[in-house]
């Protein structure tokens, strides 16, 4: 029943965002009654008194005829012009794209001449020129320069869009001519404001953007913070998302122009091509690691971050005309590939049975998505520029921002309350240690005693029994070599100061390691003779080294084959390296330690998750490890693809020391006379006597 509900809230969610799909996509479509002509503007001689959007009267040229001189726009035919408004924008191409609109002005008596000015944008277009020309005499009657490539004059008006002021002119009829010439999408928006009017729109567009950029500069510096200390990649690439709207915003709201033109005049290009293509690469990284898509398809994981990192690194061409490639190439792309994380997303939440958390993202993924394909569709000139295609987006990202940082903020407090909690686990775990070094280091002191009985009695009974046979006296040697070599562990390790420090004191020896091994391994199978021990291989090299330590080392991976994998056969081998080091290896067939305790069997006290009832502290391999690093050496693990353990003891040997002992026992072999040399002897031998 439950999954029944599920499933019906999952095909509720994916109904809500078709319809609005379709909803969005059948306003793009023309409606039977198109209108075929424009309507007529006509402006007062004495400046306009309210707001006039020019869009509505202003038609762009579709063809790629060349325009040498502006006058011709006048004759050129009606059916090479489309209406700028509710027709698709010319989108990212590199030529020139012309603009035209017809307009009379008439004498009114209103006494005073109001200024008017003329506002254009997006404000990251390249270059724009504005000529009005005389409709009877077809000569050019005043022209204007804007754009963010073009620099500041005296006469340029400070504005955070292209703003220039309107001529005054009279009575008669005119055209308005425009041209536009930008590496960015071509979507022009042009009005006619009075003076009053431009000054109370400019302070409500200033306040609004100037109040988005500082909720984006907060949000970067408080969620790249948080990623860095959680080293958490998801909150850091969202960190990097919200950088990237922070530059688009400064770009598209006009304060890089307004106040980088002056220093540089590409600086505007550059901050909006640089967002632009961060925020391409960083959504898709965002996502894929919000949803964690490397738990569940790997390889489409791999293929999602290599495009993210392709995207970022297209902020190269930002100012200049690959650019319009850029976006040509990566646009539909970074569609595709957020629709795919929508996809998955659906499945994800359906298979682990998130439904209010699959209904949030939902929201927060699928109808940005929606909005960002219909942005880049109008960017690219396939979809028709009106009111719902140019605010669908900035509300969508707003929406977007908000349920993210929303989600981000959860997440935050989900990883602060884990981070709280493992330090309470940590410290707790440094109490016990600190409770089993102190019951350590008391033990110390129990052990010492008996000890030192043991090995005085063995002494004494050598002495009243030197009429026994060699086996007893065998065994007494045993026992108090065993006594010296235990109570000697005791000292080096059964003290708190001894574990806590990151080195111990060793007496190194020059020592025969062959020997060593063939001696150790032929007393642990004398002394436990049912679990037997085999040398393979034992290559001769003398190393500098603390026998006592070394051979516990050695004994306490024996042991913990004896341990863990009862009856199984144990090998033991040496081999001498040209690099310096003799390696020692330690194998046997038993179960093997468990990849995911491979990494941590080292540690003090860890005890692996298969231990079981098994006797042991945790200590064994610790103290092992210990040993190698106080011989300048190292200790590796490895498990068969089957079962078995393999201990490698990494040592260096001491060359001069080998080579001079070699040289000494080859020198103190026997030489063998030939045939010849040793009747000769004879002879010599013969004539003495």
């Amino acid at each position: 029943m439950r999954e029944f509900h599920q499933m019906l809230a999952l095909r509720g969610i994916l109904a809500v965002l078709t319809i609005a799909l379709i909803a969005s996509m059948t306003s793009f479509l023309p409606h039977a009654s198109a209108r075929t002509e424009l309507p007529a503007l006509v402006l007062p001689v004495d400046g306009t008194t309210t707001r006039i959007d020019l869009n509505r009267f202003m038609e762009r040229l579709k063809s790629d005829r060349e325009i040498d001189d502006p006058a011709v726009l006048i004759d050129v035919p009606s059916w090479e012009f489309e209406p700028v408004t509710g027709t698709a924008g010319a989108g990212y191409i590199p030529r020139t794209i012309w603009y035209r609109l017809p307009f009379s002005v008439t004498v009114q008596n209103n006494g005073t001449v109001a200024p008017s000015f003329i506002e254009l944008g997006a404000s990251h277009l390249n270059e724009i020129h504005l000529i009005v020309i005389d409709d009877a005499t077809q000569n050019v009657v005043w022209t204007n320069t804007l754009g963010d490539r073009i620099p500041n004059t005296p006469k340029t008006l400070s504005s955070l869009k292209h703003l220039s002021e309107w001529p005054f002119l009279p009575a008669g009829r005119y055209w308005l001519m425009i041209s536009v010439r930008t590496t960015s999408a071509h979507i022009l928006h042009a009005k006619l404001y009075p003076e009053t009017e431009l000054i109370s729109d400019t302070e409500e567009h200033n306040l609004l953007h100037s109040s988005f950029l500082g909720v984006l500069l907060v949000g970067f510096g408080v969620y790249l913070t948080f990623g860095i200390i959680t080293r958490d990649k998801a909150v850091l690439w969202y960190s990097i998302y919200v950088a990237s709207l922070l530059m688009i915003n400064l770009g598209t709201s006009g304060y890089a122009q307004l106040v980088f033109k002056g220093i540089w005049p590409l600086a505007s290009d550059l901050v909006t091509g640089v967002g632009t293509a961060v925020s391409v690469g960083a959504s898709v990284a965002m996502w894929a690691h919000i949803v964690k898509l490397y738990r569940y398809n790997p390889l489409l994981f791999r293929v999602m971050m290599i495009f993210s990192g392709l995207a970022i690194a297209g902020a190269v061409t930002a100012i200049s005309d690959a650019y319009i490639y850029f976006t040509q190439i990566f646009f539909i792309p970074d569609v595709i590939l957020l629709f795919t994380l929508l996809i998955y997303l659906i499945y994800i939440g359906y298979r682990e049975k998130r439904v209010v958390s699959l209904s949030y993202f939902l929201i927060a993924l699928g109808l940005p998505t929606i909005a960002a394909i219909i942005h880049i569709f109008t960017l690219l000139g396939v979809l028709p520029i009106n009111a719902f295609t140019t605010k669908v987006y900035p509300v969508s990202s707003s929406l977007h921002l908000l349920m993210i940082a929303i989600a981000m903020g959860y997440r935050t407090h989900k990883l602060t309350h884990q981070w709280s909690n493992a330090h309470q686990n940590n410290q707790r775990a440094d109490q016990l240690a600190g409770e089993q070094r102190t019951f350590i280091t008391m033990l110390s002191h129990e052990f010492r005693t008996p000890l030192a009985i043991i090995q005085r009695s063995a002494e004494i009974l050598g002495l009243h029994l030197q009429a026994e046979n060699t086996a007893v006296h065998s065994r007494l040697a045993t026992i108090r070599g065993n006594a010296g070599q235990l109570s000697g562990l005791v000292d080096a390790f059964l003290t708190k100061e001894t574990l806590d420090s990151a080195n111990f004191t060793t007496s190194l020896q020059p020592t025969n390691i062959d020997q060593l091994l063939r001696d150790l391994v032929n007393r642990r199978n004398r002394e436990t003779p049912e679990h037997q021990v085999t040398l393979k291989n034992a290559d001769f090299a003398i190393v500098d080294i603390d026998r006592i330590l070394l051979e516990r080392a050695i004994v306490n991976l024996i042991e913990n084959a004896r341990k863990y994998a009862p009856g199984a056969p144990v090998w033991v081998a040496c081999n001498r390296a040209p690099n310096g080091f003799v390696y020692l290896r330690i194998i046997d067939e038993g179960p093997g330690i468990p990849l995911d305790d491979l990494s941590r069997v080292s540690n003090a006290f860890y005890r692996g998750r298969d231990a079981g009832v098994t006797q042991g502290v945790g200590l064994g391999l610790h103290i092992t490890n210990r040993i190698i690093e106080a011989h300048n050496g190292s200790m590796s693990i490895t498990v068969g693809e089957q079962s078995g353990t393999t201990v490698i003891i990494k040592i260096p040997y001491n060359r001069k020391g080998t080579v001079k002992k070699s040289n000494q026992d080859f020198s103190d072999l026997p030489i063998p006379y030939p045939a010849h040399d040793q009747a000769d002897k004879n002879d010599e031998g013969g004539a003495q006597s």
